[in-house]
């Protein structure tokens, strides 16, 4: 930048800088124009004023909040000083405050020193108030450490560095002393060891002695002390006599220790909630109903009960009690917060719990719609301390009326025993679910696995799960091992063994069979269905009732018929009505039916001979139909209960009476428990089994076969890190997240769900459990028909319940699989198969009639059935069907004569004699088709064995029909060939058939089309008789046609012989003739009149010599009218002209329609242009820039601006033209009057 140097005085014009910088001696003091600043030693100011040295002022005023020197900063606002750095020096003359010392009355800061100078007095700490002085970091004290009050450490703390140091305890200890470790550190040593230990209770697993003299202790029976608890005692007393009972619970708890009981008399008592009971204290009521437990005013929704290890509540009544759901508080049983268990779990006994919700009506007297009705138990076991033996509460004899809220709750790893108890009107009698941190807070997920190949993994891998596909589907670092099962840290999700399920049954209906010619989907085979009934069925399953749950069915179409209606699937047990699914085609447009209630039914329609993947599937209350992966239609808010068990139907209607499916069915999937919520990409491959897999069919088998094979093969891919690699995961275990019940002989009354399990963790062992009533709610009419009985066990996301239960009726129930009815005895089994171990068998009898099952035979009467034998012990062996017919599955083999006196079905194969030896003897007459299973193939006869006649109505021959006396092809546009042996012909009455000629010898050949015509269909030609004139037929008949080879044309007779082929005159000079020559092909049409061409018509043109129409004529280039003195009128239609050249004529104007164009009018010799009329002639008119550009010598004009007319001259000039009284325009005069005046 230019710097400008002053020298000598400064003016003031001098000072007006313009935008350059100003420096006096260079850097002395420089003044920073652009950036507006000045520089004190510098030519760089980096702020408003920069001094680069030491400034020093009289008085230093700053009217900013902050001033800043170096790394040190005033803040006015605030009154503080502070510095960026790490320390802040501040030096005085005085030493009061010098260097890193700070001296403040006695009190000095020196380096890391705080001490008091005055020499023996103390040093004190204080905070302001009610504060707190803090010590943050370690510290030491190398002298005494003396506390007048209370010392809290919330760390560990380390009392003595070696054995030497000692530990005075002048105080009593207010607490338990609890080791860190559970039977690790001891009291005392052998060699220095406690000289008396007073202990109101010992508990020990081993005792060593050398000399204990137990005196008159009864060691056998030690109960410990018993502390009264009376409505009418005091708090302030011992409570250690019957006659001296405190007033409270609280308080009896407050005195009593393990191994105490305390005793509470008959009364209700009003207790401040929570009541802790501690480890190893008995809580005893006088009796279940005559000691009742609420709580006070403000406690109303807290925990009644909070239970420790090896503690005990019995005999008593709680009540009145509310469920927060904020704090999750208002249990009667829960874990202590500081719960652990040394010997054995709480146990409540004889106890029940009576609670109601806040609203109560005459209809709902309970509160039940509350939800905030007091809850039973919740048991958690996270909140177990790490050294806890379990989580776990044994109940025996408890009742729990909680109306609509839980009777008991079990989540993380907890376990209980349930024995005889009782829920009523709970939402849910007993629930167990997997929570999310794990028993003791610290959950585990084990998991187990075979086939390792490679080594074993380590603490640190990765274990990932692969489906068939390659798709991952769960990964884990693993914290621990053991010998084929590794610890995860928390709970994973994703992980699931291979299916231990039972591969189910699959029956072929009728004709429904595999076939393996295309088309096939995938694998080997597909199955096939002919539209006659044919299906397979599965018989009734467990894994068929979807109750209300998610769930998909699907497989791939390929429909040969497009009319009527298909079924796919049908999973209705024996009724249309019945709640399941039907899925089925209308003219080949899916629909999707439960039980007769329609759910879907797009406007979609599937092309015959075309392979569709199609899904029908249900997620939460939203049922949808995919086609090829394509969503095709949803149906909402669906909440269909389709029952516990059903079975399924694959090609017909569930009893095969109609809805018949014509076409093939290929890989066909059921899963329960899943479904599928979008659209997906139109599969790939054949699906594969997964957890979820209930039914898997791939009809991959031998040509005609009817068994199919459910596919229960579940492909798993493990992997860990380092490349080792497993082949099965044999345990997945959620169990410290999940829980265990165990229980006997109990129920749940009334309410929405008996018992209730969620989670993959969570097991229940439920021995004859009642559940009656249940959801009906807050019912108690015991109204049958409310009963919800898929509410009675429900089981989510892969928890296991195992029960044996009777309901309200009595009926009893192991599992989903045996049901017994109390009423009628039914005994039904939802399982395919049914095992029954007893080597004696079973004897069933009426008294008179005895049957015998046992592991060899059944015998029943005369009949036995042992092993694949069914025989009679006497006696002939009679099949009879009360329904009118037997069915014989699979192959029979007759070995004897099969006699047979009523009617004969057989709906599969059927060979008749097994040697050509064999006769069949038919006696009866044939009432149907007779119909070859495959075309073209076999024989009626042969050459040697002929039948003697044939007598049918009509007979088709390949494409010839010949029914009654008419032979017929039907083949569209088929011919009918007749063809002789050798050099033999066809004969037909007169007519004779020679390779391609039909002759009489007799006569005329006459074709009668009976009133119609004779068609010659041929894209050859017809051949017609032809001959000269002299050899035309001697009696002509109308009609005859014939080629004159004298005229070389048709002719025809009508009466006389007519030209065909052409118009003609009598003497045929006269006509018309499309071209010259046969072949020429020229496109024109001649005329011709006496001999000579008149006129020509080609596709471009019309040429005649002359043309007269009405009174015109055009002859050569001239058209004129006919008639002397005649108008000639060329006159347009509508809006058009008449054009000639380049003119158009259009009213009375005639335009020069090419744009820019000279119009010329030109006369040849003397002749000259005259206008005649009385009238005018304009010219053009317009001012001077309309003049032509290019204008021509005689060009005139009318000039609007000279007023005048004006011509263009021969000299290149817009000159005036004269009138004829040689007369000048104004403007003319006034030119002509300045150019005189400037000549002169």
């Amino acid at each position: 930048m230019a710097i400008g140097r002053i020298s000598g005085p400064l003016l003031k014009s001098n000072l007006l800088r313009n935008g350059t910088d100003l420096a006096f001696e260079t850097d002395l003091l420089y003044l920073d124009v652009t950036n507006r600043r000045i520089g004190v030693k510098t030519t760089s100011p980096q702020y408003t004023l920069d001094v680069q040295g030491v400034a020093r002022v009289t008085d230093l005023e700053i009217t900013n909040n902050t001033f800043q020197v170096g790394n040190v900063t005033l803040d006015g606002s605030t009154g503080t000083i502070s510095t960026s750095a790490q320390e802040f020096s501040i030096a005085t003359a005085d030493n009061t405050i010098v260097g890193n010392r700070v001296i403040i009355g006695d009190l000095e800061i020196n380096n890391n020193f705080i001490e008091n100078t005055n020499t023996n007095s103390d040093l004190f700490i204080r905070a302001n108030g009610t504060g707190t002085v803090n010590i943050v970091g370690n510290t030491q004290v190398t002298g005494n450490l003396h506390a007048t009050g209370n010392i809290s450490a919330g760390g560990n703390i380390t009392l003595g560095d070696s054995d030497t140091d000692s530990i005075f305890i002048n105080a009593d200890i207010a607490s338990d002393i609890m080791p860190d470790a559970h039977n690790t550190y001891n009291i005392g040593s052998e060699t220095k060891r406690w000289a008396t230990g007073y202990f109101a209770n010992v508990t020990t697993d081993n005792l060593t002695t050398n000399d204990l003299n137990f005196g008159s202790i009864n060691l056998i029976s030690t109960p410990g002390n018993i502390y009264y608890v009376g409505i009418n005692g005091s708090d302030s007393a011992t409570g250690a006599h019957p006659q001296d009972p405190v007033r409270t619970i609280t308080k009896g708890l407050q005195l009593a220790g393990s191994g105490d009981t305390v005793y509470i008399y008959p009364g209700t008592y009003q207790e401040a909630f929570p009541i802790n009971v501690p480890v190893g204290v008995t809580v005893k009521g006088h009796s279940l109903r005559s000691v009742e437990v609420s709580p006070t005013s403000g406690t109303q929704s807290k925990d009644a009960f909070l239970m420790q290890g090896d503690s005990t509540v019995e005999d008593l009544t709680i009540k009145d009690f509310f469920y927060n759901s904020g704090a999750n508080e208002g249990y009667a049983f829960r874990f202590h917060p500081n719960f652990r268990v040394y010997l054995r779990s709480p146990y409540v006994r004889n106890v029940t719990v009576i609670t109601q919700g806040t609203t109560t009506s005459n209809t709902d007297p309970r509160g039940f719609a509350s939800g905030d009705a007091g809850r039973g138990a919740y048991l958690d076991g996270s909140i177990a301390n790490t050294d806890s033996k379990e989580a776990g509460m044994l109940f025996h004899s408890v009742t729990f009326i909680t109306p609509g809220v839980t009777g008991l709750k079990v989540t993380n790893g907890s376990r209980v025993e349930w024995l005889n108890c009782f829920t009523y009107f709970a939402d849910k009698g007993i629930e167990i679910i997997d929570g999310s941190a794990g028993l003791k807070g610290d959950g585990k997920t084990k998991i187990k696995y075979s086939g390792l190949s490679g080594s074993a993994p380590n603490p640190g891998n990765a274990i990932t799960l692969y489906d068939a596909n390659g798709t991952q589907l769960a990964t884990a670092t693993i914290e621990s091992v053991a010998t084929n099962e590794v610890i995860i840290d928390g709970k994973v999700t994703g992980f699931i063994t291979p299916l231990s399920r039972n591969k189910k049954t699959v029956t072929a209906v009728g004709n429904a069979q595999i076939v393996t010619s295309n088309p096939v989907k995938w694998g080997t085979g597909i199955s096939l269905f002919d539209g006659t009934g044919d299906r397979f069925t599965v018989t009734t399953q467990a894994d068929f009732g979807f109750g209300t749950g998610d769930f998909s069915v699907e497989g791939y179409i390929y429909l040969s018929d497009d009319t009527g209606t298909e079924t796919m699937f049908d999973f209705r047990a024996g009724s249309d009505t019945d709640s399941a699914p039907h899925f089925y085609f209308v003219d080949n447009k899916p629909k999707l039916d439960f039980g007769t209630t329609s759910i879907l039914a797009p406007n979609v329609t599937l092309v015959n001979t075309t392979f569709y993947h199609l899904m029908i599937t249900r997620v939460g209350t939203n049922v949808r139909l995919f086609i090829d992966g394509a969503l095709q239609g949803t149906a909402t808010s669906n909440t269909t209960d389709l029952g516990t068990t059903k079975p399924m139907t694959i090609g017909s209607k569930y009893d095969g009476s109609s809805s018949n499916l014509t076409g093939r069915i290929d890989d066909v999937r059921v899963r329960k428990g899943t479904g599928v919520s979008s659209a997906f990409s139109a599969p790939t491959a054949a699906t594969v089994v997964d957890q979820y897999t209930v039914l898997k069919l791939s009809f991959d088998g031998a040509n005609g076969s009817q068994v199919v094979t459910d596919d229960d093969t579940f492909i798993q891919d493990i992997r860990f890190t380092g490349g080792s690699t497993a082949t099965a995961l044999t345990l997945i275990d959620h169990t410290d997240f999940g829980g265990e019940i165990r229980s006997i002989a109990s129920a749940c009354v009334y309410g929405n769900y008996g018992l209730y399990g969620d989670g993959s963790g969570v097991t229940v062992y439920a021995i004859g459990m009642n559940l009656a009533y249940i959801g009906v709610g807050k019912d108690v009419t015991n109204d049958t028909t409310q009963v919800i009985q898929a509410n009675e066990v429900t089981t989510l996301n892969g928890a296991n319940i195992y029960f044996s239960t009777v309901d309200h009726k009595g009926d009893f129930r192991v599992g989903d699989l045996f049901r017994v009815n109390q009423s009628t005895g039914e005994v039904t089994f939802t399982n395919a198969e049914f095992l029954f171990n007893n080597n004696q068998g079973i004897t069933f009898t009426d008294g008179t009639n005895t049957t015998i099952i046992d592991g060899t035979k059944v015998e029943s009467g005369a009949i036995r059935i042992s092993g694949n034998t069914i025989a009679s012990t006497s006696g002939n062996i009679n099949l009879n069907s009360s329904g009118g017919t037997i069915n014989l599955q699979d192959d029979v083999q007759v070995t004897g004569n099969l006699d047979v006196t009523g009617n004969v079905s057989v709906g599969g194969n059927i060979t008749l004699g097994d040697e050509t030896t064999d006769t069949i003897d038919i006696q009866a007459q044939i009432a149907s088709d007779i119909i070859p299973s495959i075309d073209n193939t076999y024989k009626l006869g042969t050459t040697n064995l002929a039948w003697s006649e044939l007598n049918v109505g009509k007979a088709i021959i390949d494409d010839i029909s010949i029914d009654n006396d008419t032979i017929s092809s039907t083949s569209s546009s088929g011919n009918i060939n007749l063809t002789p042996n050798g050099a033999g012909k066809i004969v037909i009455d007169n007519l004779r058939f020679d390779s391609n000629i039909i002759s009489n010898p007799s006569g005329d050949i006459v074709l009668d089309p009976n009133s119609e015509s004779v068609q010659v269909n041929s894209t050859g030609a017809l051949i017609l008789p032809k001959g000269s004139t002299a050899q035309r037929p001697g009696s002509a008949v109308t009609g005859m046609l014939r080629y004159n080879t004298d005229t070389n044309v048709f002719e025809a007779y009508d009466g006389q012989w007519s030209t065909l082929g052409g118009v003609y005159d009598a003497d045929r000079d006269t006509y018309i003739t499309a071209e010259n020559t046969p072949g020429a092909d020229d496109d024109k049409i001649r005329f011709y009149a006496g001999g000579s061409e008149v006129a020509s018509v080609t596709a471009n043109r019309f040429d005649i010599k002359k043309l007269e129409v009405d009174d015109i004529s055009v002859s050569g280039s001239t058209l004129q009218t006919i008639t002397t003195n005649q108008n000639l009128t060329l006159t347009a239609n509508g809006g058009g002209y008449v054009s000639i050249e380049n003119f158009s004529f259009n009213g009375n104007q005639i335009t020069n329609t090419v744009n820019g164009a000279v119009t010329t009018l030109k006369q040849v010799g003397t002749g000259y242009f005259k206008v005649q009329g009385t009238g005018g002639f304009v010219i053009p008119v317009g001012n001077n820039a309309n003049r032509h550009p290019t204008p021509e010598t005689g060009m005139m004009r009318y000039n609007t601006v000279e007023d005048r007319v004006e011509i263009y001259d021969i000299a290149g000039n817009w000159v005036s033209v004269a009138g004829s009284t040689g007369a000048v325009t104004f403007n003319d005069a006034e030119e002509i009057a300045i150019k005189l005046a400037l000549t002169l």
